[in-house]
């Protein structure tokens, strides 16, 4: 190589940029675009000023943008393996609605296409047995449905109407609510049962107008406005149409099902401790088909979850928990994979020795393995478990997130996957991790069109030397030199974790000129049993210092960070933490606490579900007030000063309004600015409407750019 050929290397290297090797001739790539320019020229190009980069062609994100990402998810495998049905979910700002369609892709043209409109949101969709018929929910101007469709879309045919209750079950997860039977001949699928009416003391006889809400049940809130107080049941209805039964029986829920190979029986999730408003204590179940017999298999003080069906019927896959008193909601616990005898038994956890909280599980095509998705450091990967070798090897762990997945005939797992830049795609993958390849282009446009800023990671020793997770975002018009203001974000749970996918919310402050920073502090779920449990009866302690101790962490690492304008923002529990900031440190300048918590005492009593604090903090209020209080942002509020702008949906019943309010009143009272945007038809997290998503994040930008710009 000779000195001037060197000296461009170096040159072009020197700005970031590479050469590359094509045949006799050397091209030069800057910034993914590749040239045949001189590096000499290309050096002196750049001295005269910046260069128009890729990044500077797309447009900067904004809050429209948030509004054109489409999410996948729900993948079934065709019986054949070589097509597949997944639901693309999306929300459009203009007409205010969010829509659910299904599509399909197929192996012989390999491309995907709809088989649903958006008039009519459809989910759910279940191939036959035979693959020549798909089974699905959709709503038309008669509300709710159960349908069939033929592969190609053609020949829909609604079975029957069906009605969902809004009663609070749990974040366990609901599981499989549409099967077909092993012959093909029927469908089994969850919807509300009768109006039930305890003790008759609201019974249906009432006068007509008469719109006394007469309550007895302590779960008479739901996640969003009240309680139908309905129960949910399990019902079966032949694939050609006609009258559904009710196979499920009692005042009890039943969800989570799966039908056994032979089609004699239902294994079913269902808390029969007549006492499920005091507890998360589901079992496992099974019901046969006639109604007239239910085996309960599982008679532990913890609750299970999600059960699955052996493709050979020997054995059930289940989530389940070791631990009593559990909550309904976030919770500290890992959810781990178990299998036993379908006959009862001993059950064996599968996934112990990771020390990571799976999520979604299904089995393979026999009975050896099962796959599971799992939450390790901000990542989601894919794993299979071997049954009978009790081992673990990874498929997909890249710096992302695997969403949902499905097994196909050939050994080989379609998989959504995302990661900071790229949202939801559809992949496949052999099942020993090699020869992945893309699917889906749905959100390729999008990509092309959008700015969408990446993230670097670091981590760092909290104050009691436990390594926490975090990340800085620049923001999009990131020069050398200079300082940019701040916006420290808190994630909800708190047993929840941020990680390697696209965040709308970040995108949208990065580009308006922000430094985005966020964290997983102690009892996050992506860090094992033991960093979980580091908030239980600690609420706002080690969790609030590890927040904080990652700040001044970056603020001495990333000399960009301007300190003197720093904003603090965070949703449900994330709210909470961010209220319980400002009411110990006057260090930011803005915040905006979304669903967020005040008072433990009266959130106690006033959200949906109160095991969650008497799970994270082993105790109900009224056994310790004292304890309740001290980790109430409320009882510091003398003293802050930080300009707070609450959101609240009028509908919240798992943070209400009432715990924005008092924050409101007290802040009012002190001389600091502070207002609340009230969303009516709203609950948690204000995500009902397009319109009202969108109003919100505009106003934390505005309310950010008044006190920190």
């Amino acid at each position: 190589m000779n000195k001037i050929t060197l000296l461009n290397q170096n040159l072009i290297r020197s700005i970031g940029g590479d050469v590359v090797q094509k045949g006799n001739s050397m091209k030069t790539r800057i910034n993914g675009m590749t040239s045949s320019v001189p590096a000499v020229l290309v050096a002196c190009m750049l001295s005269m000023g910046p260069m128009i980069t890729q990044a500077q062609d797309k447009n900067p994100w904004t809050v429209e943008d948030s509004f054109r990402t489409r999410s996948i998810g729900d993948l079934q495998a065709s019986p054949s393996g070589d097509q597949l049905l997944f639901v693309v979910s999306e929300k459009k700002l203009e007409e205010n609605e969010s829509y659910s369609t299904i599509w399909i892709w197929s192996e012989h043209d390999a491309k995907s296409v709809p088989l649903t409109n958006i008039e009519g949101s459809a989910s759910s969709p279940r191939w036959s047995p035979a693959g020549d018929k798909i089974a699905y929910f959709a709503r038309d101007d008669r509300g709710l449905g159960l349908w069939t469709m033929s592969p190609n879309g053609s020949a829909k045919r609604k079975l029957t109407d069906l009605e969902r209750s809004n009663a609070y079950l749990e974040w366990g997860g609901p599981g499989n609510g549409l099967s077909w039977s092993p012959d093909g001949e029927q469908l089994a699928f969850s919807a509300a049962g009768p109006k039930y009416y305890a003790n008759d003391i609201n019974p249906p006889h009432l006068p007509t107008g008469n719109d006394v809400m007469i309550i007895d049940r302590l779960l008479h809130k739901a996640v969003y406005f009240y309680s139908d107080l309905r129960r949910t049941h399990i019902w079966i209805i032949s694939a050609n149409g006609g009258d559904a039964r009710q196979i499920s029986s009692g005042d009890y829920d039943y969800h989570s099902f799966s039908w056994s190979p032979d089609g004699e029986y239902i294994a079913c999730v269902s808390n029969q401790t007549g006492s499920d408003d005091f507890n998360a204590n589901n079992d496992i179940l099974l019901l046969a088909l006639n109604g007239d017999e239910t085996i309960q298999l599982t008679h532990t003080a913890s609750p299970e979850y999600q059960v699955v069906w052996s493709p050979d019927g020997s054995k059930l896959a289940y989530q389940g928990r070791v631990r009593s008193h559990r909550s309904k909601e976030s919770d500290a616990e890992l959810k781990n994979i178990y299998i036993m005898d379908a006959k009862g038994g001993e059950p064996v956890n599968l996934t112990d020795s990771l020390d990571r909280w799976p999520n979604d599980f299904q089995w393979g095509l026999g009975a050896e393995k099962v796959y599971f998705t799992v939450q390790n450091e901000g990542r989601v990967e894919l794993y299979s478990a071997a049954i009978n070798e009790g081992s673990l090897s990874p498929i997909v762990t890249e710096t992302g997130q695997v969403g949902d997945f499905a097994v196909a005939q050939d050994t080989k797992i379609f998989y959504v996957y995302e990661d900071f830049t790229n949202p939801d795609e559809i992949y496949r993958i052999d099942s020993d991790g090699s020869d992945r390849e893309k699917l889906t282009t749905l959100n390729e446009a999008f990509t092309e069109e959008v700015e969408i800023i990446d993230v670097e990671h670091f981590s760092y020793n909290s104050f009691d030397g436990l390594r926490i997770d975090g990340w800085i975002m620049k923001p999009s018009d990131f020069q050398e030199g200079k300082k940019y203001p701040l916006i420290l974000n808190v994630h909800g749970g708190p047993h929840g974790q941020y990680g390697y996918r696209v965040s709308a919310r970040f995108q949208e402050l990065a580009a308006n000129g922000y430094t985005i920073l966020f964290t997983n502090p102690r009892g996050s779920s992506g860090r094992g049993q033991a960093f979980s449990d580091g908030v239980v009866g600690d609420i706002g302690g080690g969790d609030y210092q590890d927040v904080m101790t990652g700040l001044d962490y970056a603020i001495g690492r990333y000399d960009f960070i301007d300190s003197e304008n720093m904003g603090v923002t965070g949703v449900s529990y994330g709210g909470y933490l961010t209220n319980w900031i400002t009411t110990h440190t006057n260090r930011f300048r803005a915040a905006v606490a979304i669903s967020s918590i005040s008072n433990l005492i009266g959130q106690w009593s006033e959200g949906s579900n109160s095991l969650w604090f008497e799970s994270d903090m082993e105790v109900m209020p009224f056994e310790n007030y004292e304890r309740a209080w001290n980790v109430s942002p409320l009882k510091y509020i003398y003293g802050a000063s930080t300009p707070t702008l609450f959101v609240n949906g009028r509908w919240d019943f798992i943070t209400s309004l009432h715990q924005a309010d008092a924050m409101f009143v007290a802040l009012k009272k002190l001389g600091v600015d502070t207002k609340i945007a009230l969303y009516p038809h709203e609950g948690h997290g204000v995500s009902e409407q397009p319109k009202h998503t969108a109003d919100y994040h505009e106003r934390t930008i505005a309310w950010f750019d008044k006190y920190l710009k």
